[in-house]
């Protein structure tokens, strides 16, 4: 009798096999929804529960949404393959979808890359974090602003669509040895130094309109053969930019370049023939290449207003030199360029403000002589956005009386006045007043001390002072310094010792001058050295985080007068009141405001060259450079060594107004008291 149920062997085989195969189904299954997962992080730094463990090596394509911290990108890179330490991990994450992804601070750091790297901003893909990761493709933040330092260097990703209006950090592509293609946006606010340095495959580069490329942005790249540029350049930094790259053939820029360094463009590109500008150039300091054997010279299919080496990119001819009508039209093809990276925030304008200011003054004066009143304001608009501040030139420019009843007009010249009527900005400057904290003291070094003692006699400076009263003697010694060294504002910082010694034979060595930095400093020197206690002031403007050029004095204290007063070796210039009495610096100030009498010394000049004028000089120059004064707390024998490692500075500010960290006052009693 047969029993049911009973399986015979071949039914019992039979069912295994469906059994495995339903079970290698289900693994299947299971295997592919681990590799491809979609995750929103609603929270920062909850990503790795919502991945989880058991997920977190297996998943290859990744779609994240939300907010990441730093405890969010460490447990990312480990699923891209590599720890914060920088190890190897089981890691098989290979694709990512960043593009609905923004960043938040906190969380820790996430490696550790000569130091702990952490969340540097919202829309900042930050540095280093996918370095020497596994992945192949990226879709990039939709939002981002910026790739940092190193964020995608050494990843094995092919292709890279780049946002709108992005910054390509410094060695952002470092060693992407299978990068094969770079889609730049449209508008690109910059590219840094080493950018794509030692990506492998990476034969052309073809960037649309960008603010800024930096010195170094193309080196070291081993197989790129051309770069194009099909939009217009802010500024190119001249220090070479394009460097190292064995293949490169040529270089075009197809649109109008705002500005350029230099003058070393170009260096170590054995196979480079051509660098090719299709557009204008405004301003150009591009020299000589460097080891570039088949490069014959810059070709400039359009004009170049201005060279500082016309051999190798010639300027416009005195024939051919644009005014009125043409020069507006040429400065109108750059307009756009300046707008645009205005838009950007204007950060990497540089020393390109100060040299296109003039230009698009000019302009616009030569517009509003033709009755464009349109075009002339927006022109001076743009020349005052870049730094324009002459305003008596603008006050008294005939050009414009046309317009001196428009309200836009009259708007944007009181933005000139409020930087560039110095005597006005300075008496609208808050009052100073007692400042009730403990504060440091200022210190002289004594005339006893060996290397003060050696100055003396180096100069024979008792020989130099004369027998005088103290006085005559004070004014002797900066008149002989005037008279022994030539003030070059424009000279290189001394490559010697920052002594006073070291710089006078470098100055007769060379036949050269110091700036009013090193000449205040060689005079304090020689102050000291006498006994005279001396501190040189650094007179800085309101606008100093954009004007360049402050000027330095010296403040020599007189037993005498039982006072400081004011040597200017720069210029040989001291001021005394109506009644003949020496001033100091914070004593001159004072009376601008105030509207007192002054009195510039008859003899005052540049140089021998220039008479100074107490307009020129005092209620103009000095006018400017008087709202924010500093010092150092220690004056001795090499108060600012090259090293850098001088005593700390003490600034004189007015109340409120506090632009520097450090050793700040807003008590001038405090800063002018005897030694």
């Amino acid at each position: 009798m047969e029993r049911k149920g009973n399986c015979s062997s071949e039914n019992v085989l039979y069912y295994a096999r469906i059994l495995f195969v339903w079970f290698c189904l289900l693994g299947q299954v299971g295997h592919v929804a681990a590799k491809r997962l979609k995750v929103e992080v609603e929270t920062p730094g909850t990503l790795p529960e919502l991945v989880g463990k058991k997920a977190k090596y297996k998943v290859t394509d990744l779609t994240l949404k939300g907010t990441l911290n730093g405890r969010d990108l460490c447990f990312l890179r480990e699923m891209a393959g590599r720890d914060k330490e920088r190890q190897s991990t089981p890691g098989r994450l290979r694709v990512l979808d960043m593009r609905d992804v923004s960043f938040a601070r906190g969380g820790g750091g996430y490696v550790r890359h000569g130091e702990w790297r952490e969340v540097q901003g919202e829309h900042t893909l930050p540095p280093y974090l996918f370095s020497e990761c596994g992945l192949t493709h990226i879709d990039l933040p939709e939002r981002l602003d910026t790739i940092a330092e190193g964020a995608l260097g050494a990843t094995r990703i092919s292709r890279i669509v780049l946002p709108e209006n992005v910054f390509v950090g410094a060695s952002a592509f470092y060693g992407s040895s299978e990068l094969v293609e770079v889609v730049f946006p449209r508008q690109a606010r910059g590219v840094w130094k080493g950018a794509f340095e030692g990506c492998a495959q990476l034969k052309t580069l073809s960037l649309n309109h960008v603010d800024f490329i930096s010195g170094g942005a193309f080196q070291k790249m081993p197989a790129v053969e051309r770069i194009e540029v099909n939009g217009d350049v802010g500024q190119l930094d001249g220090w070479r930019t394009f460097a190292e790259c064995p293949q490169l053939k040529r270089v075009d820029f197809h649109g109008v370049v705002l500005g350029t360094g230099g003058p070393t463009l170009l260096a170590d590109c054995p196979r480079l023939e051509q660098v090719v500008f299709h557009g204008d150039i405004l301003s150009t300091g591009l020299g000589a290449a460097e080891h570039c054997p088949l490069f014959e010279g810059y070709t400039v299919k359009g004009k170049v207003l201005r060279s500082q080496h016309k051999d190798f990119v010639p300027q416009v001819s005195d024939e051919e030199r644009l005014e009125g009508r043409g020069l507006a039209d040429f400065m109108s093809r750059f307009a756009p360029v300046v707008r645009r990276i205005w838009a950007h925030g204007g950060g990497v304008m540089g020393y390109m403000k100060k040299t296109s200011a003039p230009w698009f003054y000019r302009s616009a004066c030569a517009w509003a002589s033709e009755g464009r009143d349109e075009e002339a304001l927006a022109h001076l608009d743009i020349a005052i956005k870049l730094g324009f501040a002459k305003y008596d030139l603008i006050k008294g420019g005939k050009e414009w009386d046309a317009l001196r009843g428009n309200p836009e007009f009259q708007a944007l010249v009181e933005k000139v006045r409020e930087v560039g009527d110095y005597l006005y900005v300075l008496k609208k400057s808050p009052a100073y007043r007692e400042d009730t904290r403990p504060m440091p003291a200022f210190t002289y070094q004594s005339a006893t001390d060996s290397n003060l003692v050696r100055v003396r006699r180096y100069f024979n400076l008792d020989s130099i002072a004369g027998d005088g009263d103290e006085i005559s003697q004070i004014k002797n010694l900066m008149y002989w310094l005037h008279d022994a060294i030539r003030h070059d504002g424009g000279s290189m910082w001394p490559d010697c010792a920052r002594n006073s010694i070291a710089m006078y034979e470098l100055c007769k060595r060379e036949g050269r001058g110091l700036n009013c930095r090193f000449l205040a400093q060689v005079l304090s020197e020689m102050y000291l050295a006498m006994g005279f206690p001396s501190r040189f002031v650094t007179c800085q403007s309101k606008a100093y985080d954009t004007d360049t050029d402050c000027h330095v004095i010296n403040m020599v204290w007189s037993r005498q007068l039982g006072k400081w007063i004011w040597m200017d070796a720069s210029f040989a210039a001291y001021v005394t009141d109506e009644n003949g009495l020496l001033l100091h610096p914070g004593e001159v100030r004072e009376r601008l405001i105030k509207g007192l009498p002054l009195v510039l010394n008859e003899d005052a000049n540049w140089n021998h060259k220039t008479k100074q004028t107490k307009e020129g000089y005092l209620e103009n120059y000095m006018a400017k450079n008087l709202y924010m004064l500093d010092a150092h707390l220690e004056s001795r024998f090499e108060t600012e060594p090259a090293d850098g490692l001088g005593s700390p500075r003490m600034y004189l500010v007015p109340e409120g107004f506090w632009p520097l960290s450090g050793h700040t006052t807003y008590d001038d009693r405090y800063f002018w008291q005897a030694p």
